[in-house]
């Protein structure tokens, strides 16, 4: 752990940089003047900040962090100080606005390229230098994306880390998150949630900004250990933003740093004669390490079964890791930590339909978890030891099992929002168990009430597969045991339509593309998943159409065209470029300083009506309390004075 002491060795030597920056500030009192602050560190950065507030307690310096949904960058400074308002006093302004999180907003190039945009409204708007503070990686986003806006810095400042701060930074960040892990274990990464993984996470920008100002300032090269460590961290960030590739071979690198260091530890011991005290202390602390990066190895694989709608290579691979894993926890007699990891071998067992097996992992699963585990991992075996049943064609059996671990799952109350969100993302998989028991024992109309529910618990977007699984069986049911056609066939439509949104079908026939939605990673926590839900379909840019949609964008940012229409013969396109191209294109973006908008309506008869009615839904989903007459007059008046203007 980083001492006060350390803290203050580094921040002595930045002294002269801080006094730079005071005087840049105090210098450009009373005009806009732009200041860029390099630094890549959250503790070095608050150590900074505790020393310029100490210094400048006469001066007014308004800090201000920016939300991760910030889109504009001026309209954010002028809410937060209110200048919008006409009684605020020139007199209660800032001397100086210093701006903070701008690497953890959701859609940081679109921020970047407003803020170009829209430079020279800063100058005329703002009477006090406005300081930015950026990580490099930023820095350098800005100077590309936004060359204009940074023309306006007259001076860019950097602070530096101390070596040894740099070295307990990158020890600290390892050490926690294997901690974290081995807590943790994988029952939170088989049920769909885990802790503290966050894809605009800034863990791998400091750790990696930490070995690169090593080498650079203090030509330090990391020991194995360290290294492994932070190659497992950097795994880590990256498969929470889904560069599995990428993650893999970090998580490649770990590992053969970390085989490395146990052939080292294990020369040691063969010529030592150190007396250990507990029976956890002869495992090697490398031993263990490994351990997570194997598992960590078939998570990677896991996710790519998952997007390529269960693959079965990607499914060995999954299933070779695993066993790994649990092999060197065998090895390390830790029982307690086979029970947080076996559960994942399971689930590839099953999905490779390697029943046997299943059947001895899952009773040896259900054995430990009895000793080590929780309700939620029982009932998760008696769930796999179901599905064995049903194979066996065991049916009573199977209805018995399933009916067990819904009943498990059902039981446990007392529970935190992350295990309750757990229980019912396995709740849908138990109700689509039994209902496939039910059907094969009679009971049609049962599995048909447990499947509706099935369907109405699985969340789409975390478990697309699943939920594919559970309109199938409900379409086969309504279809061969009810007759009802109808229902059979509109079930069957949208199994389609989410196979293609999710990418499992290609789109092939008449109908109008849809949107495509991204198959989010499971592991991260509901309130980390990133904003923009919609994505444009791949057909659009495999089709050539990317460059209309480019333009169909640069034609409404421009101010000279208020009006576009579209137009074109019955079947060339026009809706699904629209709703698959320009509206998934348009949310979340930003033109200049406006924030669009897209209403996508797709009716004939008294449209205008509908459309008032969507604009006022969406301005009141945006907080901005104005209401439209219902009357079409003013706004047929208002695209007339458009279109002729």
């Amino acid at each position: 752990m980083t001492t006060d002491k350390q803290l203050q060795v580094y921040t002595k030597e930045n002294q002269h940089t801080l006094q730079r920056l005071i005087r840049a500030i105090a210098l450009s009192e009373g005009q806009f003047a732009l200041i860029l602050v390099r630094c890549n560190y959250g503790r070095l950065r608050e150590q900074m900040l505790e020393n310029i507030r100490s210094i400048t307690k006469d001066i007014y310096i308004r800090e201000i962090v920016l939300n991760p949904s910030t889109t504009s960058l001026h309209n954010t400074i002028v809410s937060e100080l209110s200048l919008d308002n006409p009684a605020v006093l020139t007199d209660s302004l800032p001397s100086a606005v210093m701006v903070f999180g701008i690497e953890s907003t959701n859609d940081l190039e679109n921020l970047l390229t407003g803020i170009n945009q829209a430079r020279d409204i800063y100058a005329a708007t703002f009477p006090f230098p406005v300081v930015l503070w950026l990580q490099d990686e930023v820095a350098s986003l800005l100077s590309r994306l936004a060359p204009d806006f940074k023309s306006w810095a007259a001076t860019t400042i950097k602070f530096e880390m101390d070596k040894a701060d740099l070295i307990a930074l990158i020890h600290q960040e390892a050490e926690s998150l294997f901690a974290k892990v081995l807590e943790a274990g994988a029952e939170t990464f088989l049920s769909n949630a885990f802790l503290d993984l966050d894809p605009k996470s800034q863990h791998h920008h400091e750790i990696e900004s930490a070995r690169n100002d090593l080498v650079r300032l203090y030509s330090v090269q990391l020991t194995p250990g360290l290294e492994a460590s932070l190659e497992f961290v950097l795994g880590r960030d990256k498969y929470a933003n889904d560069q599995i590739n990428a993650a893999l071979a970090n998580y490649q690198r770990s590992l053969a740093l970390w085989q490395q260091e146990a052939r080292r530890v294990t020369d040691w011991e063969n010529h030592s004669s150190f007396p250990v005290s507990s029976p956890h202390s002869t495992v090697p602390s490398s031993l263990l390490k490994q351990a997570i990066v194997l598992f960590h190895l078939g998570l990677c694989y896991h996710r790519m079964a998952d997007l390529y709608q269960n693959n079965i290579s990607y499914c060995e691979h999954a299933l070779s890791w695993f066993k790994q894993c649990l092999e060197l926890l065998e090895e390390a007699q830790r029982e307690d930590l086979v029970a947080k990891f076996i559960l994942p071998t399971c689930e590839m067992l099953q999905r490779l339909q390697l029943w046997d097996e299943l059947k001895e992992l899952a009773q040896k699963s259900l054995y430990v978890h009895k000793i080590y585990g929780t309700p939620t991992q029982i009932a998760q075996n008696y769930g796999f030891l179901a599905n064995v049943a049903a194979y066996e064609s065991n049916w009573i059996l199977a209805h018995e099992l399933a009916n067990t671990a819904l009943s498990i799952s059902e039981e446990v109350t007392q529970v935190s929002l992350r295990d309750a969100l757990q229980r019912r993302r396995q709740e849908s998989w138990y109700l689509l168990l039994l209902a496939r028991t039910q059907r094969h024992l009679g009971e049609c109309e049962e599995a048909i009430n447990n499947l509706e529910w099935a369907r109405v618990v699985c969340e789409l977007q975390h478990q697309p597969l699943l939920y594919l699984e559970i309109l199938e069986e409900l379409r086969s049911l309504y279809f061969f045991e009810r007759h009802d056609y109808t229902e059979a066939f509109k079930l069957k439509q949208e199994k389609i339509k989410r196979e293609h949104q999710y990418g499992f079908r290609a789109f092939i026939g008449a109908s109008q593309l849809q949107p495509q939605r991204p198959r989010i990673n499971p592991v991260l926590e509901p309130h980390k998943i990133p904003f923009i839900t919609e994505e444009i379909a791949q057909e659009i840019s495999a089709s050539g159409r990317q460059q209309d949609v480019n333009r169909l964008i640069e034609r409404i940012a421009r101010t000279d065209y208020k009006l576009t229409v579209i137009y074109g013969p019955s079947g060339v396109g026009k809706s699904s470029i629209l709703k698959a191209g320009l509206v998934p294109a348009l949310k979340g973006k930003v033109i200049g300083e406006r924030i669009p908008i897209p209403i996508f309506i797709s009716v004939y008869t008294d449209w205008i009506t509908i459309l008032i009615s969507s604009i006022n839904q969406v301005l009141a989903y945006t907080g901005i309390s104005v209401n439209l007459d219902s009357t079409p007059t003013i706004l047929l008046e208002k695209i007339r004075l458009a279109s002729q203007g």
